[in-house]
This record gives structure tokens, C-alpha cells and sequence, in this order.
């Protein structure tokens, strides 16, 4: 026997007795979720012997979460934070795409436009709080911060897009890419 090896079955135990089925990222996986009394959110810790990372989009209980922490990975176990999802925004992650249907008697072609395609991601709307602006202090009332995962189909939004958040339009004005799977716009309401 290796002593630089660690025995898991211990934890698997834990898993398999009181563990919980969560979705990761479309796929079940077996693992404990422990409530967490951090601030205004609806945070929970995941562990599980599986392999997790900030961003993964976690279903439980019929509600989404995103890890929004490094994943710490202990002897036997893996264990991250995982937020609430508090909306969703529909991205276009397809244009509307120009098919040719025919030609005219004269000989010319005749396209037909279909529709854009839009897919709907979970994410987590937050009021930016404070915000210093060339050395001024001001309250951002109109700016919120939208976390999403960071994936080949949301990385198709772009500054200037517009969302709709809890009846309100916001505009891009910025996208932070610095948190490994995750995509953080900087938006502001949007002039109508």
C-alpha cells in the first residue's frame, strides 16, 4: 500500500448514504450539498469525487446554481461555493441566415431570411453597490453586474447587446473575462 495515497471510500460512503443527485453541466452526478449562511445570497457548498470548476452550472432541487469559487480540493473530496441563479438573459447564439428557395421565371435566385436562434442562460443579477468615478463617490443605481457561465455559446454576447432584467432593459457596457469560467457584464440601463 502507497502512503501517499488516500482512501476515498469513506467519503464514497458518505455520498452513497446521505448524498444527493445534482445535475453538472446536463450530467447527474452524486454528490452532498450543504447550505451556507453567507450574506444576501442562497449559497451552498458541493462536495463530491467528481471532477468540478468555477462555472459549472449545477440543478438542484429544480433551481440553478453557478460555482462562483476555486474548487478546494481536500484528501478526499472536492468542494466549491455555488450561487443561486437569480434570472436568465436569451442570447442570440445564431443569426437569422439567408436560404435560397428558388428562382424567378427571369432567373433569379429568391431567398428566404429565417429567424435568429436564442438560447436562455441562468445567471445572477447583482446592484453594483458603490462606484468611485474619477474620484468621486457615487451610488450606481442604474448599473447591475449579470455572472453567467463562460461558454462557447455566451461568449456571443457583446458590448452594446441588450438584455431585459426584472423589467428593465440594460445595455453592455462591459465584459470581464478575468474569472476563469465565468463571464461578468458590467451593464447600465439602457436609454430608451
Amino acid at each position: 500500500m502507497n502512503p501517499f495515497t488516500f482512501d476515498t471510500s469513506d467519503f464514497q460512503f458518505l455520498i452513497d448514504t446521505v448524498g444527493e443527485t445534482v445535475t453538472i453541466d446536463n450530467v447527474s452526478k452524486k454528490c452532498i450539498v450543504q447550505n451556507v449562511k453567507i450574506g444576501d445570497y442562497e449559497d451552498k457548498y458541493i462536495y463530491t469525487l467528481d471532477s468540478i470548476q468555477r462555472g459549472n452550472l449545477i440543478l438542484h432541487n429544480r433551481k440553478n446554481y453557478l460555482i462562483i469559487s476555486d474548487v478546494t480540493e481536500g484528501k478526499q473530496y472536492k468542494k466549491a461555493l455555488m450561487r443561486k441563479c437569480t434570472h436568465t438573459i436569451r442570447v442570440m447564439i445564431q443569426e437569422g441566415q439567408q436560404i435560397l428557395t428558388g428562382t424567378t421565371p427571369w432567373g433569379e435566385e429568391q431567398y428566404e431570411t429565417t429567424d435568429p436562434i436564442y438560447e436562455d442562460f441562468p445567471c445572477i443579477v447583482e446592484q453594483q453597490k458603490v462606484v468611485i468615478d474619477g474620484g468621486a463617490i457615487r451610488t450606481a443605481d442604474t448599473e447591475i453586474l449579470i455572472t453567467l457561465q463562460d461558454n462557447e455559446n455566451t461568449r456571443k454576447v457583446k458590448v452594446n447587446d441588450e438584455y431585459d432584467i426584472a423589467g428593465y432593459r440594460y445595455k453592455v457596457t462591459h465584459i470581464n473575462y478575468t474569472k476563469t469560467g465565468l463571464l461578468i457584464l458590467k451593464c447600465e440601463t439602457a436609454v430608451a
